[in-house]
């Protein structure tokens, strides 16, 4: 901003003052005024008020008035007063800023502070149950969830969008295998999974929808006690009602779900009572399977045929590994050895 170089008429009432002074006074004191205003000018383009008042002062001694005792002078003189105000002012302007950056850093901080904490509230919650666990997890509405071995589910903090404010919906979403038991409320309760949703007000039920060596991931719905509805997440309008004792399945996120069918479900939730189960399944999603649930390493060799071929299994109790590929190795003729990292298959006549 230029600096201006119009100097403001003295007021009417320091020119009749003046009048009543001497020529050289008047030119000095109207000298004065021009310096004054000069000086305002500068300081408001960023020059140092201190500095110019001290070349004032230089020029025109008697401007220095202040007494030995620090105090202030009592002066009826309009100009010397004058002087003191813009003294005051200059002494001030620093202060103030000072106060006024501090104020905006403090506003700043707590801005920042205020946005870190909500980010980190809004991350979503966290539930896993590694290989070869199982791990029971109340929600915050007061369901339960078991995640059978190899799981992950997420949901939002207390099931609100925003610290006080509720969800729409209780809403979950699971990576691997889990058993509800879904509170009531007036809110409905939603499982999302890869390729579909599972939606209900409070029932039991098992969902099965693992990502991991599934292409596509297919979601398996298997309903102990009451009714959920399920459907595709491209389909919603294709949903379907699944009752007790009854499974559905979504084999892909645009195709609807298929029609339910009656099922024992004691064979489905084997795995709660630490058992372990398979329905007509590939032998490699069976593996799959056990080496999630005992956390152990199973590999096929290349000399066993039909590897996609279905297999079923039923232990509805705690049972070891070996037992188990025992079993699958007599029913596909099959054989087993272990290894330095855990289990290989392989054909009878592959042996090597």
């Amino acid at each position: 901003m230029p600096m201006s170089t119009d100097t403001p008429d003295l007021p009417p009432d320091l020119k009749a003052r003046l009048r009543e002074e001497p020529t050289d006074t008047r030119a000095d004191l109207k000298a004065v005024w021009d310096l004054l205003g000069a000086a305002e000018d500068r300081a408001a383009d960023g020059a140092a008020p201190d500095a110019a008042w001290d070349t004032l002062v230089r020029r025109y001694p008697e401007l220095d008035a202040s007494p030995s005792d620090g105090t202030e002078p009592a002066t009826t003189d309009r100009t010397s007063t004058a002087s003191v105000s813009r003294r005051r002012a200059r002494s001030a302007r620093p202060a103030q800023r000072h106060s006024q950056w501090r104020l905006a850093a403090g506003l700043a901080l707590a801005t920042l502070v205020l946005i870190g904490g909500l980010w980190l509230w809004r991350q979503p919650v966290t539930v896993t149950a590694p290989a070869g666990t199982q791990h029971t997890a109340t929600l915050p509405d007061g369901s339960t969830v078991e995640l059978n071995s190899g799981t992950t589910l997420t949901y939002r903090r207390e099931f609100q969008t925003w610290p006080l404010v509720e969800a729409a919906q209780r809403r979950v979403r699971l990576d691997g295998e889990a058993f509800f038991e879904v509170a009531d409320g007036t809110r409905r309760f939603a499982v999302t999974t890869a390729n579909a949703q599972v939606t209900v007000t409070g029932t039991r039920f098992n969902v099965r929808a693992r990502t991991a060596g599934a292409s596509p991931p297919k979601t398996d719905v298997a309903v102990v006690e009451g009714q959920v509805q399920v459907a595709a997440q491209q389909r919603p309008e294709a949903a379907v009602q699944v009752e007790g004792g009854h499974t559905s399945r979504v084999a892909d996120p645009a195709t609807a779900p298929t029609p339910p069918q009656p099922t024992s479900v004691d064979h489905i939730l084997a795995w709660r009572n630490n058992g372990f189960a398979a329905r007509a399944q590939p032998l490699r999603a069976v593996v799959q399977d056990l080496e999630r649930r005992y956390d152990a390493v199973v590999h096929i060799h290349t000399s066993v045929d039909r590897p996609q071929a279905p297999i079923s299994l039923y232990y509805p109790g705690p049972t070891d590994l070996e037992t188990i590929l025992h079993d699958l190795c007599t029913a596909r003729d099959l054989n087993y050895r272990p290894t330095s990292r855990g289990f290989e298959i392989f054909a009878a006549s592959g042996s090597r």
